[in-house]
């Protein structure tokens, strides 16, 4: 209590020393009891710290009332489904990857017949190489030597190898043409020019992953016409003593430009591909035959490289792959034309063995002329 002895100015500043001891008290205060205050206040609104995101989910999921214990939703598998989910996922990838991957060669499959030889009896696989949009040849194969009678008859498959395009257009129409007729075989190398070797490696790596029961293997172009009635004659005799069936090469100097007499543009070798100034030994490239024995061998030898090949596909695959290989050849040169400016008669009784582009040498339906004569020689109906 103050006494009337106290003047105005002492009372002034007792009332402001008051003043500022209970500010500062009440500042305190709040301090203190803030964040209680804060929390009873979140509590009292129905707010709750947020869980991690997975937390949160499984909290959710046990407290839903509709939920049934063994709702198959939300039970966990036990430890045997567990194994079982594993096998069968792990046999599941397996079976993928020998469907979809050849072990040892980097290219993967989009489109592929594992089973096209599986319990059959093949003498021969016809891998013909095509280009993904090349269906008028692929048709008419077919409809000639591919098709299903010829083939029970010579005991011999016939599959198109072939490499990937950038066209989705194209693939659908290839996809589709696969599904109708399931011959098909496409690699994901880009289908180009100079990726012709890979291609032909593809064709025999896929003949010893895929059909090893096949003694021989057959790789030529889509435009080639082979007399194959003919070409099981000489290929049964020579079983165990010959390797590969081929028109060997007379050509074997290397082009440096295009201006050396007989050079095309598209046949330049740089000195940095490939040094010496000639070629091994080789065959014509559109046809040849290889026994699975050499063709073993030849992949063996080609694991071995380090680097792209020769992308001349006849010279390197086999020229240079086989060089060292001691392969026992039977040069059938004389039952090989290449160039063909007319339709002959050899061409269908047995006197040639391959016919280069007879489509596009001698006209549209020249094949299937030469195809029809052919049966009539063999006396096939």
């Amino acid at each position: 209590m103050i006494g009337s002895r106290s003047s105005p100015r002492r009372l002034v500043n007792v009332a402001l020393l008051t003043v500022a001891v209970g500010g500062a008290l009440s500042l305190l205060m709040v301090a203190v009891s803030g964040p209680h205050y804060q929390q009873q206040k979140q509590q009292q609104q129905g707010h709750h710290p947020r869980l991690p995101r997975h937390t949160h989910q499984q909290n959710h999921q046990h407290q839903n009332p509709f939920a049934s214990s063994s709702s198959p939703q939300h039970r966990q598998p036990n430890q045997q489904e567990n194994e079982i989910l594993s096998n069968e996922e792990s046999t599941s990838n397996r079976e993928n990857s020998i469907r979809d991957r050849i072990p040892g060669w980097p290219y993967s499959l989009r489109i592929n017949e594992p089973a096209m030889c599986e319990g059959q009896d093949v003498y021969l696989l016809n891998a013909v190489t095509s280009n993904p949009t090349g269906v008028y040849h692929r048709d008419m194969i077919r409809k000639m030597w591919g098709s299903d009678a010829i083939a029970r008859r010579l005991k011999m498959r016939t599959v198109f190898i072939m490499g990937a395009v950038l066209s989705p257009v194209t693939q659908k129409h290839l996809q589709d043409e696969s599904d109708r007729y399931h011959d098909i075989v496409q690699f994901d190398f880009l289908e180009t020019r100079k990726n012709l070797t890979i291609k032909s490696l593809a064709a025999i790596h896929w003949y010893r992953a895929f059909c090893t029961n096949a003694t021989w293997m057959l790789k030529c172009d889509v435009d080639a016409y082979i007399n194959f009635f003919a070409l099981l004659d000489i290929l049964r005799p020579v079983n165990n003593t010959k390797d590969a069936v081929c028109a060997r090469s007379m050509t074997r100097s290397v082009c440096r430009e295009a201006t050396q007499h007989g050079c095309l543009s598209h046949y330049v070798v740089d000195p940095k591909e490939y040094a010496p100034h000639t070629y091994p030994p080789y065959c014509q490239g559109y046809a040849y035959v290889l026994h699975g024995r050499l063709a073993d061998r030849m992949l063996e030898e080609d694991s071995k490289r380090v680097g792209p090949p020769l992308w001349l596909e006849d010279v390197y695959v086999t020229g240079l792959l086989p060089k060292d290989l001691n392969a026992r050849w039977l040069d059938v040169r004389r039952k090989s034309q290449v160039v063909p400016v007319s339709i002959r008669t050899e061409f269908h009784n047995g006197s040639m063995l391959f016919v280069h582009d007879l489509e596009g040498q001698i006209g549209q339906g020249a094949t299937s002329y030469v195809w029809s004569q052919t049966l009539n020689h063999y006396n096939i109906t």
